[in-house]
């Protein structure tokens, strides 16, 4: 691992200072435990950083063992992603230190590699962390593989699933619900949502699911009346709500005509998700989330469809970002769009140009995502369309930032870089 210190001293001091600050700060101090931060929302919080900047500015950089999309992830000021090195048929799970970026620990993880997209790589799901450990998840067609580490990174556990099918590879994001790991595996072959115990992987519950395209949503646990509930989102079953705590259904609405790789999410009473293919055709639904907590429990619901959009504005891969009433639908071809959450309502659309994997956040009064050649594009969050930067990272990204301690982190294919908030 090559750590790259590009600023002075005093600097470095500075930031170290921020991100203790941050961890002893309560509501900053564990933002970004899963892909897409708290509640998969993309919420960087308040801080101003760059709009956009130079190689001398970077906190720090550093390059990890292997390549890869995995975005990643911080939890108690440590930085966890996974890479894999396809020649030599390994892939690894890496810790990082947010304020200097070297290297805590590396765990290999040795198995087959296996043909894939060309936009996909063997390690693009992400990690998922809490106080109990370190979650990662990776599949060929012998079987879907869940790994389980301590902080310090002590192999926990690993839970094999049973056979994976998917003609572009894999690329699936597990997601903690309490004590449960919740693991999605909507695949070509038998498909099914897995609930496995973090302390020991045993599998509490499993509930079968159709089988369609193979797809990448990451599930999305909220609260909806005083009563925790897993979303997922399928080309088979559409939007789909079940109670974590034994897998069964409580609302479900097909509503998905096509894969989705996109993660659903939350905007005020509705959840939206996006589901296409490569061609574009693609299709936004929102739909009402039913309340009434109890009642929701004992009798499955068919929840009603508040709006539909298409292919004109409803992204395939990036995930959509709610913030203050309006949802950004940033394209994959590089055409973003504005629309009121409430009614669809188109507000502005404007060309970034690029094209377009990861999916934007939401931090500062900006809104920020990276192109797959490695741009960051930062425009302004509000009723006009206008593009504030453009940074290049110099090479492939398809992994979306972290915000953590004063610090936005970066992923390319093979290094990690820091970017200090404005003081």
């Amino acid at each position: 691992m090559e750590l790259v210190p590009s600023r002075p001293i005093v600097a470095v001091l500075v930031a170290l200072c921020c991100v203790v600050a941050g961890e002893a700060g309560g509501a900053e101090r564990e933002p970004w435990p899963r892909w897409r931060g708290r509640d998969g929302a993309g919420d960087g919080g308040g801080r101003a950083f760059p709009r956009q900047w130079t190689e001398g500015d970077w906190a720090w950089t550093a390059t990890l063992p292997g390549r890869g999309h995995a975005s990643p992830v911080v939890w108690q000021g440590r930085i966890f992603t996974a890479s894999a090195d396809e020649h030599a048929g390994r892939r690894f799970v890496t810790c990082h230190h947010l304020a200097d970026g070297r290297l805590a620990w590396n765990r290999e993880i040795a198995g087959a590699i296996e043909r894939h997209h060309a936009q996909n790589s063997s390690a693009s799901g992400s990690v998922a962390v809490d106080d109990s450990g370190v979650y990662w998840m990776w599949a060929v067609s012998d079987g879907l593989q869940v790994e389980a580490f301590a902080h310090d990174g002590t192999p926990k556990w690993r839970s094999d699933l049973g056979p994976y099918g998917g003609e572009h590879g894999f690329g699936a994001t597990p997601a903690i619900c309490g004590d449960l790991l919740i693991v999605p595996d909507d695949q070509d072959g038998q498909s099914a949502i897995v609930a496995l115990e973090t302390a020991t992987g045993r599998e509490r519950w499993r509930l079968r699911r159709d089988s369609g395209k193979t797809c990448y949503a990451t599930p999305l646990v909220i609260e909806v009346d005083g009563t925790t509930q897993v979303v997922l989102a399928s080309a088979a079953h559409g939007l789909t709500g079940l109670d974590p705590r034994n897998g069964r259904v409580l609302w479900e609405r097909r509503c998905l005509p096509k894969r989705a790789v996109s993660s659903p999410l939350r905007a005020g009473p509705l959840v939206v998700a996006t589901c296409g293919d490569g061609g574009g055709d693609n299709t936004l639904v929102a739909l009402q989330l039913p309340v009434g907590g109890a009642g929701v429990a004992r009798d499955r619901v068919e929840p009603p469809v508040a709006f539909v959009l298409d292919r004109s504005v409803a992204p395939y891969v990036p995930t959509p970002l709610y913030l203050d009433g309006r949802l950004y639908l940033w394209g994959d071809r590089g055409v973003v769009t504005c629309v009121e959450a409430a009614t669809g309502r188109v507000v502005w659309r404007g060309r970034v140009g690029g094209t377009f994997s990861a999916s934007p956040i939401a931090v500062g009064g900006t809104i920020r995502n990276i192109s797959a050649d490695g741009e960051v594009v930062v425009i302004a969050a509000g009723d006009t369309f206008e593009v504030l930067g453009r940074t290049p990272l110099g090479a492939e990204c398809r992994a979306t930032p972290a915000v953590a301690g004063g610090r936005m982190v970066f992923r390319t294919v093979d290094r990690l870089l820091a970017l200090d908030a404005t003081p």
